[in-house]
């Protein structure tokens, strides 16, 4: 469900949109000041904001440039008297989703509404598959982009192997990305039961799991976590991947799991194994391995540069032997968080020795002495405490924007405030 703040010093204003959103389905909270609003929205994941344009604390066009550093996903549309209209057009370039006139009509508040979400809809589906799948040199990842290649070529189902952070769903967008023009929709189920139970009606995995291959039909289906299924579900998969026929309905599917090819054959039924393991690539880990470390860095260099608008040049060789002897637990994933971070805390436009002890959250010298206890620190963290910092450090770099703190970070927004507010993490 949508969430949406409504902001008008007019309570009676407030209270008579708010039940014209609520009878759409949405969920509406309204704000009478700008001060409320702000507090509203630092607690809250509201998709978007109806903002009179005219406020007597503050305008709307300081409002609106608070809500774009803030959260730059919420979508805004400036309510405004006629005589204003010039005023509204402007705010549009400002960053305003669109704008609505007084006295307001139901039916076009409506259809305002809606317009601003399919847009904004259609821009997410077309950035998340944008990006092209970086890989690194190396006779390694050359056998896997020749893998990947041919599954978007012949159409194939794939198995992808590899650690968390990896790159697993990564290679599941470059293949949709790359598949048939008239490709249908990108459809992802997680297989882990915590997963499926949020998802599922009354807990019915097996419904659950046919409903997402019928969703995804002329498209492709990221299966995620497969060796967490049961014998009912690898079955109908068993059943699936054996008949389905190269037709209009035809669903590519892309399995994705962290267990070992030895494992999968001791989890999984025989004959589904044994199928599944025909087409896979095995994604490496980034510990130990110097090129792709290095090559990742300079990558999420690129990133920060055009993100932040930043203009980082190098990192220094004392950085870089630190990045070479870290664990790496959460491989590329925790490599762009580090690299963001890193050019936060950097001076000038290079990243040097300085930033290590805060980089790495260990007392200063520690890690020259030993890149062992970095290791033993980040393992003796509880989670929640290695998680709730992770945040910050992500807040802090994005310049509290929260958009760009959960791209950081690899999660959705509404997961990032739901963590927010989990942690009780102050944000400005």
């Amino acid at each position: 469900m949508k969430r949406i703040l409504i902001l008008d010093d007019n309570l009676t204003i407030c209270l008579m949109l708010k039940s014209w959103l609520v009878k759409k389905e949405y969920q509406a909270d309204t704000a009478t000041s700008v001060q409320e609003a702000q507090q509203k929205v630092r607690n809250e994941a509201y998709d978007l904001i109806l903002s009179d344009i005219r406020m007597p604390d503050v305008d709307g066009f300081s409002f609106l440039s608070w809500i774009k550093k803030f959260d730059s996903a919420i979508l805004v549309i400036m309510m405004t008297g006629y005589a204003d209209i010039e005023s509204a057009v402007e705010s549009m370039k400002l960053g305003a989703a669109d704008y609505i006139a007084k006295p307001i009509e139901a039916e076009l508040l409506y259809k305002k509404i809606a317009d601003a979400f399919k847009v904004q809809e259609n821009q997410r589906f077309t950035e998340q598959f944008r990006d092209p799948l970086i890989w690194p040199p190396g006779e390694c990842y050359d056998a896997i982009s020749a893998k990947v290649n041919e599954v978007i070529h012949d159409e194939s189902h794939l198995l992808v192997i590899g650690d968390n952070g990896t790159g697993k769903t990564s290679v599941a967008r470059y293949i949709y990305s790359r598949g048939r023009i008239d490709s249908g929709p990108f459809v992802t189920i997680d297989l882990n039961p915590q997963s499926l139970t949020r998802n599922c009606e009354k807990g019915d995995h097996e419904t659950h799991f046919m409903q997402s291959l019928e969703r995804a039909k002329g498209g492709l289906l990221l299966i995620q976590n497969l060796q967490k299924t049961g014998i009912t579900i690898q079955t109908m998969l068993l059943r699936t991947l054996s008949a389905q026929k190269k037709d209009e309905d035809f669903v590519q599917i892309i399995m994705t799991t962290e267990e070992k090819k030895e494992q999968l054959e001791l989890i999984l039924l025989p004959k589904l194994a044994d199928l599944i393991l025909r087409s896979y690539i095995e994604l490496p880990t980034l510990r130990g391995n110097r090129e792709a470390i290095l090559f990742f860095a300079d990558h999420f260099l690129e990133v920060v540069n055009r993100e932040l608008d930043k203009k980082m040049v190098t990192i220094e060789r004392e950085v870089l032997e630190a990045l070479f002897n870290y664990p790496w637990e959460e491989n590329i994933k925790e490599m762009k968080y580090l690299i963001f971070k890193a050019c936060l805390l950097a001076e000038g436009d290079r990243i040097s020795a300085k930033v290590l002890p805060a980089l790495f959250n260990t007392p200063v010298g520690e890690r020259s002495e030993s890149p062992q206890l970095q290791r033993e620190g980040l393992e003796g963290l509880k989670k929640e405490n290695y998680e709730k910092e992770k945040i910050i450090e992500a807040l802090r770099i994005a310049r509290g924007n929260k958009t760009v703190a959960a791209s950081i970070l690899n999660i959705d927004r509404k997961t990032l405030y739901n963590k927010i507010k989990l942690y009780s993490i102050e944000v400005n």
